[in-house]
């Protein structure tokens, strides 16, 4: 492949017409994923009213990567990642057809609902390793950060399509409609399309070459005849082995544990978002852009340019200058808050020059974050090899979510029994002691990040192979 200069990278991505696909179809999934669960939310609040229940659905669609993560990344080691990527959103679109089917049937039992929901979710936990152990395979060493970078971008972009637009647009623009005797709201004509476009992804998939996936088929070949087998009956220890992989590998550790740690980060802004409007700026809800769209923006544009500027930081100082930054923009929320009710007691929250200052350092904020992703998810790729990637991607989605999960949970609470000026003062003190940790472990480890030879990784691979996985000899 041709070497991608940081200028032209994304159009010479783009240009790959396999590499197109498979960003397509994480742009359309992740665009359904988002939407879908938006409408799910307003689904069970419109119905009950409860919060509690509003919380089980989010642990519905977030618990899946917790207890399938792992297990998922072991059969997308020895499966064909090509089938996985299309059979798993096949699968989401039946689900998501059955899912409309049982709202017709009765909109008020959420029973289904919430099985639904796990089942959906649970589906997606074998494309996200699969799609994260296939980038590798369509592109080459030198276009491998854009190409991180340019997935990163469309995670955010699908957000704001999937929230922003598509479901509110929808939920809020299509009138309700009857078919004979059956009444089709907006949320099931939300689902229906959702079910539609995971057909499109399917179909995307099934365009890329099966040639293409070949360099991972051929490690895998000499397994065909046994693989369903020994993936039931070696399950657990290939899980463990994926976990002995990763703790042995220190630079594939710090970059998993940073991984997760920016993606908590995320969930936390969005948890946030409306906490800060409301409670901090004493503004209406739908104010929420003012919070929201920066940070995305920020995320963004800090990820379009990571391929020119991380060569010249470095991965440990571009994570680094990013959780330094998370913490000086959280610290300064409640403090500028703070300034400004003591200025001017009365109308300090109308002042746009205070929005203006809130809207900068969210910015500031999706930048910080995307110093810290993309450098962690860079590490990942070329420390892993790819007969193990399946694995490390899901044990990093486990470690992820069995710390997002509470934090969903419990954030809100949180910020009621405390504050939410004091949750903002806690989250800086744990970012910059997490900062510090980080620069304890790279230290520790005499962990540094060389232009390697492609020699010296791959090398390096084979001796962590045998060393770490001598059953796979």
């Amino acid at each position: 492949m041709a070497v991608t200069a940081p200028h032209d990278g994304y159009l010479t991505l783009l240009r790959k017409r396999s590499f197109l696909y498979l960003w397509l179809s994480q742009l359309i999934s992740m665009t359904c994923f988002f939407a879908s669960n938006y409408a799910l939310l307003v689904l069970i609040e419109e119905l009950t009213g409860s919060t509690t229940l509003v919380g089980l659905a989010i642990i519905c669609f977030s618990l899946p990567a917790l207890i399938l993560g792992a297990p998922a990344g072991v059969f997308v080691d020895r499966m064909n990642k090509r089938r996985v990527l299309w059979t798993s959103n096949f699968l989401r679109a039946i689900a998501t057809f059955i899912f409309v089917i049982s709202l017709l049937i009765n909109r008020h039992q959420l029973v289904p609902v919430y099985l639904l929901t796990l089942l959906i979710s649970s589906i997606g936990q074998f494309f996200t390793p699969a799609e994260g152990a296939s980038i590798p395979l369509l592109v080459s060493e030198e276009e491998l950060v854009p190409a991180l970078s340019l997935f990163n971008i469309t995670f955010m972009l699908s957000q704001a399509l999937g929230f922003i637009l598509l479901a509110p647009i929808i939920l809020s623009l299509l009138p309700a409609f009857t078919i004979t005797s059956l009444v089709i709201n907006p949320v099931d004509s939300l689902y229906i399309i959702v079910a539609v476009l995971y057909g499109v992804c399917a179909g995307l998939i099934a365009m890329i070459p099966a040639k293409d996936f070949a360099r991972a088929d051929r490690s895998t070949q000499n397994r065909k005849g046994t693989q369903n087998l020994e993936i039931v009956s070696n399950m657990w220890t290939e899980m463990s082995q994926g976990w002995v992989f990763v703790r042995r590998n220190k630079r594939l550790f710090l970059a998993v544990v940073q991984l997760s740690f920016a993606g908590v980060l995320l969930l936390v802004i969005g948890e946030l978002a409306t906490p800060i409007v409301t409670k901090l700026l004493l503004l209406e809800p739908n104010k929420m852009a003012f919070v929201f769209a920066p940070a995305g923006i920020g995320l963004v544009g800090g990820s379009i340019v990571m391929p020119r500027i991380m060569p010249r930081l470095g991965k440990s100082r571009a994570v680094f200058i990013g959780t330094i930054a998370l913490t000086l923009v959280t610290l300064l929320l409640p403090l500028i808050t703070l300034a400004a009710k003591t200025l001017d007691p009365i109308s300090w929250n109308a002042n746009p020059f205070i929005l203006i200052i809130v809207a900068l350092l969210m910015a500031v904020a999706g930048v910080a974050l995307a110093l810290i992703n993309i450098p962690a998810q860079t590490a990942m790729q070329e420390q892993t090899p790819d007969w193990i990637k399946g694995r490390v991607f899901a044990l990093q989605l486990m470690l992820y979510n069995t710390f997002a999960i509470p934090i969903i949970l419990f954030i809100g609470g949180i910020a009621d029994l405390f504050g939410l000026d004091h949750v903002l003062y806690l989250m800086s003190i744990c970012e910059i002691a997490f900062g510090a940790w980080g620069l304890y472990y790279e230290r520790k480890h005499s962990i540094t990040y060389p232009n390697e030879p492609l020699d010296e990784i791959k090398e390096g691979e084979k001796v962590a192979e045998a060393d770490t996985l001598p059953s796979k000899l």
